[in-house]
């Protein structure tokens, strides 16, 4: 009797593991998924920016109105120029 109630626990015991694993991995490939999307968006959104920047630089707006338009410092205005 003792065996078996022994042998049980064990097998349950492992049996949760095994499940509490393959949860872990599946919420960590669900956040990994989201957290990649948001960077995507980030980068993606940064890029534009710096797109318009550049055309609004070859176009002859001053940098101040760039700078106040799109958030970017004289700095980085200045390496968009190069």
């Amino acid at each position: 009797l003792e065996d078996g109630w022994n042998r049980g626990k064990k097998e349950g015991r492992e049996a949760g593991k095994k499940e509490g694993k393959e949860q872990g991995i599946k919420e960590g490939i669900k956040e990994g998924i989201k957290e990649g999307k948001t960077q995507g968006i980030k980068e993606g959104k940064a890029q534009g920016i710096k797109e318009v920047a550049k055309n609004l630089i070859k176009q002859g707006i001053d940098e101040a109105i760039i700078s106040e338009s799109t958030g970017l410092t004289k700095e980085e205005i200045a390496k968009l120029k190069k």
